[in-house]
């Protein structure tokens, strides 16, 4: 069947789809955070569902760019694949959804582009299939966050389960709010129904996941930890994992569910951004350098061998000497497991793109390099702590000489091959820490 070449830009659900296709093969390409790759999924299984077949990009009919805006350089990142999937099959119908396409100016930018046949605004992604002339709409009207269950994630031993949308918060330097929208939150039976289905599937490791996990709220203003203590009740040996968490959800009464808690893992990210309190205003945070370093005290009292990842932005406009400095002597009282370090990206739509006192690029880069050679040791330190001690390992893959896996901690786990198969959580104990500061360790059972 002929793929209509005429290229249009979906903008609602009401307009003719440009391109029909009763069936045929779809390449799928996701950028970006956990919550894409889960709403890709979503595309994945319904396109499944009206018969049409996933094969490497050569060789299909129709290709789609699930987009990333959060920075400048997935911006590039998306635009470098589209021109590079256009070579190298020019005759596939090639789409684009996501968050680069959801405000008019980037919709307009994308379209103008002769490589895309199609862009569907990202409100509407999850109604791509409307595109190919046939409705199957996967976005729950009830919550505005999508009630559609996956069933597998393709290459994955992790399954992620988004449990809410949007962000009610204004930090100056993001752009998600502006393309996700307010916060929506999931249906608690609907995310319950989610999970068990992962698990009965063999996934033994569940990654809840959204824009702002912690801002979840159920029926009656049921909040986060209680979602946390519905999933921990279920029947099954299965763990938990919270992707990503704001300071200000991290509270005593939270802490204390994830203490408590059998499935949860014992690692949290929970975004630092600046060390400077006078950053962290203009970044419009909302807590200062001491209440981040408080929260931490009180996690870590609780749970003692907790993994703690976090980020941080440097070169903020504004950004001095003084400010880097009393980042890095923040980062080193805290000693994150992970830190994930990351170059201020001015986004337009921003109040940030608009500040003056713009951080030369050069200095920028040196205080990245700075802080992420003194991550590479606090993740270094944090891997050696677990030598000589046990832990619990979910094995994902499977290489020559190793298995390879994470702990609950999120420590990176090699274990010799032909111990175990993927996907099993086993207890180990460690040996060593290599080059790469992952734990080498032997299974116990």
């Amino acid at each position: 069947m002929e793929i209509a070449r005429k290229k249009r830009t979906l903008c609602s659900r009401s307009t003719s789809p440009p391109v029909h296709r009763s069936s045929g093969n779809f390449f799928l390409k996701t950028l970006g955070c956990k919550v894409n790759q889960y709403e890709s999924q979503l595309i994945r299984e319904r396109l499944a569902d009206l018969g049409y077949a996933e094969t490497p990009l050569s060789a299909a009919d129709i290709v789609i760019v699930n987009s990333c805006t959060v920075t400048e350089s997935a911006d590039s990142k998306t635009l470098r694949f589209i021109r590079s999937a256009k070579n190298k099959n020019p005759e596939a119908s090639l789409i684009v959804t996501g968050c680069c396409a959801v405000t008019e100016q980037d919709i307009g930018r994308l379209a103008s582009m002769s490589e895309i046949d199609a862009v569907v605004p990202g409100p509407e992604k999850l109604d791509i299939s409307s595109l190919l002339g046939r409705s199957c709409a996967v976005l729950g009207p009830e919550t505005g966050c999508g009630n559609g269950e996956v069933t597998f994630f393709r290459g994955h031993r992790r399954a992620f389960v988004k449990i809410q949308d949007g962000c009610d918060n204004s930090c100056s330097y993001c752009k998600v709010t502006v393309v996700r929208g307010p916060s929506r939150s999931r249906k608690i039976s609907s995310i319950l129904k989610e999970v068990g289905n992962l698990y009965s599937s063999g996934y033994r490791e569940i990654v809840l996941t959204g824009i702002c996990v912690g801002d979840w709220k159920g029926e009656g203003n049921v909040r986060f930890g209680n979602l946390i203590r519905e999933i921990n009740a279920m029947p099954g040996n299965f763990r938990i994992r919270i992707s990503s968490i704001e300071p200000r959800y991290v509270t005593q009464t939270l802490i204390n569910d994830l203490s408590s808690s059998g499935k949860v893992c014992r690692h949290l990210h929970i975004p630092l951004q600046s060390g400077s309190d006078g950053i962290l205003k203009a970044m419009n945070r909302g807590y200062t350098g001491k209440n981040f370093l408080k929260t931490i005290d009180l996690l870590r009292r609780k749970i003692p061998e907790v993994g703690i990842s976090t980020d941080v932005i440097t070169g903020f406009p504004g950004e001095t000497e003084s400010d880097f400095q009393h980042t890095k002597n923040l980062l080193e009282n805290i000693r994150p497991s992970r830190l994930h370090v990351f170059r201020f990206s001015a986004r337009e739509g921003t109040p940030a793109a608009g500040m003056g006192s713009q951080v030369p690029d050069k200095t920028a880069k040196e205080r990245s390099r700075i802080l992420i050679d003194l991550g590479a040791g606090f993740q270094r330190d944090f891997a050696s702590h677990f030598v000589g001690k046990e832990i619990n390992v979910l094995i994902e893959s499977s290489g020559s000489a190793y298995l390879e896996g994470y702990s609950s901690e999120y420590v990176k786990v090699l274990v010799r091959s032909g111990m175990t198969s993927t996907g099993n959580i086993v207890r180990c104990k460690g040996k060593s820490v290599d080059h790469n500061s992952a734990l080498i360790a032997d299974i116990i059972w």
